[in-house]
């Protein structure tokens, strides 16, 4: 492709060498049989994507159920290209063969169809983290766009317990302020924001304050920095935008606690569609509308390691941004 940052032989070298893991990729039913999306990922250097199979908008774990059984079956008939994950053993068996390596999330805890006992099984299938909100209230506490700030909830509480009991990831993407400072006191493991950007960065109830990431970073945690435009204030969704929130979130807290996590690659209009016709959910920002921006797409991370690069990251302090973060809390965590 044509980079709109042009890449030096030393960030090819870094990005071409590294583990490179994209921590949230909303996937549906659909997207398994586009033949596109996957493919474009591993195409594009990606080693470890995490799907985002179900979550407060799907209502009960039968939808969630039969998107991983749908993927399951594409990484079976695929086997030469995807392989699902387990354990961080798999990931490493995965980027040894060339395969890309498949594992799954919830955005929310609604999935659950207030059956704490199905954590385990979904854990079990590869779901490896769960938001506990998706911007409004649920069983489990407050999300980001909610009128109210209440925190977590005593179920929120059993949840995160079993989370950490089984050995997946607690995630306070899209969840309130209060639900994830909160959550973070009581977890026992790291933990993470998947798919996030710095408040003090843009103002935006979808991106997270300073306190929130120091927090995270306090329980070893990782930061994936996300790719949409509007979270970016970009419309145009461009490299430098990303970049700059990798860049205040590692100079807050330390590269240590970066990763990526783009979301949204694909189908801008039909996200929009969604976002315009979900006003309890997707309310205005400060009273401003939506902008149907761009989004940040898999090919531009290599843009990414040029921009760290020129800002004099070390090699190691990329490799980590790009996927060992992600690696080292996930070895620590799954069971």
């Amino acid at each position: 492709m044509d980079f709109a940052v042009k890449i030096s032989d030393k960030a090819n070298k870094i990005y071409n060498s590294s583990l490179v893991w994209d921590m949230t990729v909303p996937y549906g039913v659909e997207d398994s049989t586009d033949g596109v999306t996957l493919p474009r990922f591993k195409e594009a250097g990606f080693n470890v994507l995490s799907l985002s199979v179900g979550g407060d908008k799907t209502f009960g774990p039968d939808i969630a159920l039969f998107n991983i059984a749908k993927i399951i079956s594409v990484c079976s008939n695929h086997s030469d290209m995807y392989s699902l994950v387990n354990s961080v053993g798999d990931i490493n068996r995965a980027r040894k063969e060339n395969k890309l390596a498949i594992m799954f999330n919830f955005q929310g805890t609604n999935v659950l169809g207030n059956n704490i006992e199905l954590i385990e099984l979904f854990y079990r299938l590869g779901v490896r983290h769960m938001l506990l909100s998706y911007n409004q209230k649920n069983l489990a506490g407050d999300g980001c766009s909610e009128r109210t700030n209440s925190g977590l909830s005593r179920y929120g509480m059993l949840v995160i317990e079993e989370m950490n009991r089984v050995g997946m990831l607690v995630d306070g993407t899209h969840c309130g302020h209060q639900t994830t400072m909160e959550a973070m006191e009581c977890t026992k493991s790291p933990f993470i924001f998947s798919h996030c950007n710095a408040y003090s960065v843009f103002a935006h109830y979808r991106n997270i304050k300073d306190d929130q990431i120091k927090k995270c970073a306090k329980t070893g945690g990782v930061i994936g920095v996300n790719g949409l435009g509007e979270f970016l204030d970009d419309l145009d969704a461009k490299s430098e935008s990303m970049f700059k929130h990798i860049d205040y979130i590692s100079n807050l807290v330390g590269p240590q606690h970066v990763g990526i996590g783009i979301d949204y690659v694909k189908d801008v209009e039909g996200f929009w569609k969604y976002v315009d016709d979900t006003p309890e959910a997707w309310p205005p920002n400060f009273n401003k509308p939506n902008r149907h921006t761009k989004f940040v797409q898999p090919e531009q991370i290599q843009e990414v390691v040029e921009l760290m690069c020129r800002k004099n990251y070390s090699d190691n302090e990329i490799r980590g941004i790009l996927g060992e973060n992600f690696f080292r809390v996930c070895e620590e965590v799954w069971n």
